[in-house]
């Protein structure tokens, strides 16, 4: 894989201890109308159990995030039951649902950005262990933009870096993407304040 030259929003790849991802997913309603668009790799949140896109950048929000959205399903008027890799904004279907990676402990790999979708290289040694805010750029295409950047030890950043992606690596040896998971009381499903 060859370095990163943009954000690719939150994959995820596998489990704390190693364990693989195998694809689990829940599904949560989607309100009918609802004017926000997802796209795969955006954290959302529950919001009077409707999912609701998260917009956490620097702290953990109320009650946690979800998880990360992965795609929808719905029954479209004229198509019948439809299954697509995003949510458009503004989708009328009294059956949406958002299909979910909502497992507390899955660890996703990121873009690390300098900014905003500016990628930069890190070094193994500056970013695992650490904590790092998220970047919530807005994306006009297929994927998320969402990414990771500002490594530092600040307990209330809403994500832990576990490790590089040494894939990812550029032509200055450094590191284009990270591998990260939920820090503290991040996923509502460890948050003691409920949604």
């Amino acid at each position: 894989m060859p370095a990163y030259t943009r954000p690719f929003g939150l994959q995820p790849v596998s489990l704390i201890g190693g364990q693989p991802y195998a694809g689990a997913t829940r599904e949560f309603t989607i309100t009918s109308g609802y004017g926000v668009a997802l796209r795969p790799g955006d954290l959302v949140a529950l919001a009077s159990g409707v999912i609701a896109k998260a917009t956490a950048t620097t702290a953990v929000p109320t009650g946690g995030v979800i998880g990360v959205f992965l795609g929808c399903s719905y029954t479209d008027a004229a198509l019948g039951k439809t299954f697509r890799t995003n949510w458009v904004a503004g989708t009328v279907a009294a059956d949406a649902v958002a299909i979910v990676s909502a497992d507390p402990q899955v660890i996703l790999r990121a873009a690390y950005v300098s900014g905003t979708t500016v990628v930069a290289g890190q070094t193994a040694a500056a970013v695992i262990g650490k904590n790092v805010a998220l970047v919530q750029n807005t994306t006009s295409t297929g994927t998320s933009d969402v990414a990771v950047s500002a490594v530092a030890t600040t307990a209330t950043l809403p994500m832990r870096v576990v490790d590089v992606d040494r894939d990812s690596v550029n032509a200055a040896g450094t590191f284009t993407a990270v591998f990260v998971t939920y820090n503290g009381l991040m996923h509502a499903y460890l948050n003691s304040t409920g949604t």
